[in-house]
């Protein structure tokens, strides 16, 4: 028998679908936004520079205080908010380090 998919895993499905052909400041767009309808959750993409994070796509408005960032790869990270009503968190995390990396990897030049 094969493995069931999750609703969630659909919908994580749909995000990569939706992005495949978006510049990445436009897929990272994306992601907030149906991040923030289907959770809640307020999030916000930055490049990490050092000790600087730069703001690259998500929610409008201001960076939560105090923030809860999150290192997704060495060059970008995630500001969130409201991820109490986020119960597959480390899934979801692992989605947004797997595009990241694999966006990374996919382009020579630097995107943003």
């Amino acid at each position: 028998m094969g493995k069931e998919i999750s609703a969630f895993e659909k919908w994580l499905k749909n995000l990569e679908n939706m992005t495949a052909s978006q510049e990445l400041k436009e897929a990272l767009q994306i992601i907030a936004q149906e991040a923030f309808e289907r959770f809640g959750a307020r999030m916000w993409f930055a490049e990490i520079l050092g000790k600087r994070w730069s703001h690259i796509a998500g929610c409008g408005g201001d960076f939560p205080l105090p923030p809860e960032q999150i290192p997704l790869t060495p060059r970008f990270g995630l500001v969130a908010e409201a991820w109490g009503s986020l119960s597959e968190k480390e899934t979801f995390l692992s989605f947004l380090r797997n595009f990241l990396t694999q966006r990374s990897a996919s382009s020579g030049k630097k995107e943003s």
